[in-house]
């Protein structure tokens, strides 16, 4: 294989890595997973959020988990645009996510942000080194309550934030823990 083709595979080949990381992010906070999110991170990485919150990785799965979260019977967070640029052994990434949160009362928050990424290569192993995060906008609503008239087939299963969500049982290669 020429070289120039055999970079423009590496390229390809880490950028489906980044967006495996950004995957896990959601995963890990929708099922309450905080082994995947910690995971993610490289233990000295530097998680950004202005003058709301700023700190570690591993600190901000640690104040995400110990309370912050529960707030919530639901969240979905959602990756919509991707762009990564890499470099050897060290990568960018901007991603835009809407991300939805459900309190018990039914209050809803719905939010547009995106994430600005340092990636590294450390050891053979790609994780977030640096992970800043601006909000573009958020609408806050009230859930509508069931209709008990709606067809049969409206009727799914809950979604789970935790470790009983049917995605477990329903994809088993899927597990709790580390991403790698």
């Amino acid at each position: 294989m020429d070289p120039t083709m055999q970079s423009a595979l590496r390229d390809m080949l880490v950028k489906e890595k980044l967006h495996e990381l950004e995957m896990a992010y959601c995963r890990g906070i929708d099922r309450r997973d905080p082994d995947l999110i910690r995971s993610i991170y490289f233990e000295d990485a530097f998680e950004d959020h202005g003058e709301a919150w700023s700190g570690t990785g591993y600190e901000w799965v640690d104040y995400i988990f110990s309370g912050y979260l529960a707030q919530f019977e639901n969240t979905c967070h959602y990756v919509l645009n991707e762009w990564y640029k890499v470099d050897g052994d060290k990568a960018e990434g901007e991603t835009h996510r809407i991300s939805y949160h459900r309190r018990p009362n039914g209050e809803e928050v719905t939010a547009g942000s995106r994430t600005f990424n340092r990636y590294e290569c450390r050891d053979g192993v790609w994780r977030i080194s640096y992970r800043g995060v601006t909000r573009d906008w958020m609408l806050e609503s009230q859930a509508q309550k069931p209709d008990p008239s709606q067809p049969k087939h409206m009727i799914l299963r809950p979604s789970l934030p935790g470790a009983h969500d049917v995605s477990y049982a329903e994809m088993p290669m899927f597990g709790r823990g580390p991403i790698w």
